[in-house]
């Protein structure tokens, strides 16, 4: 994970969720790279879903599954936090992912989604626009700004959406209500 991505996932974490009691990361990593690990985090219960965790760790609970259903591992309304980072693109079908992750959230949780974006830059000239490379493994989809405001965060409130990076990745929060 690029290094400023995690520095934004921080700034909003401490801007918009400042201490989170129970978090939920889907589709991290384990260890250092991983959005667990922030210090913002360190007092949480934290909790990753993943297809397949091939390590042990002591101070975060593990569990395997599909964050297309989640309902056999988390009841309704269970975390202040739910987070993602470089995965939905790699779901077939992430609209369900995602309606999981709002499933889950809390009445006034934060969700916190990192993307590769498909937008307007600046240096654009209209005919195409600079997007990630496909990576080695499965990859589906490139989002747009629209797509992550109007699809990820439907019926929530305050959604923040922003480009950075080149090629764009897009990082988007949001409440829910």
């Amino acid at each position: 994970m690029d290094q400023r991505i995690k520095d934004r996932f921080r700034e909003i974490i401490r801007e918009r969720a400042p201490r989170p009691q129970r978090v939920l990361e889907v589709g991290g990593l384990l260890g250092q790279k991983g959005l667990l690990n922030l210090p913002e985090l360190r007092d949480s219960e934290r909790h990753l879903l993943n297809l397949v965790i091939n390590s042990e760790s002591e101070e975060i609970n593990l569990h395997v599954g599909n964050s297309n259903d989640m309902q056999q591992i988390f009841a309704d309304d269970s975390f202040d936090l739910v987070m993602s980072n470089a995965v939905l693109e790699h779901d077939l079908h992430f609209w369900k992912s995602v309606a999981e992750m709002r499933r889950v959230l809390k009445p006034g949780g934060l969700m916190l989604i990192g993307v590769p974006g498909f937008v307007t830059l600046p240096s654009d000239t209209g005919a195409s626009t600079l997007t990630y490379k496909v990576h080695h493994i499965v990859d589906y989809y490139r989002f747009s700004r629209a797509a992550v405001t109007e699809v990820f965060f439907d019926e929530m409130k305050d959604v923040q959406v922003e480009a950075m990076l080149t090629p764009p990745r897009i990082v988007a929060s949001g409440l829910k209500p």
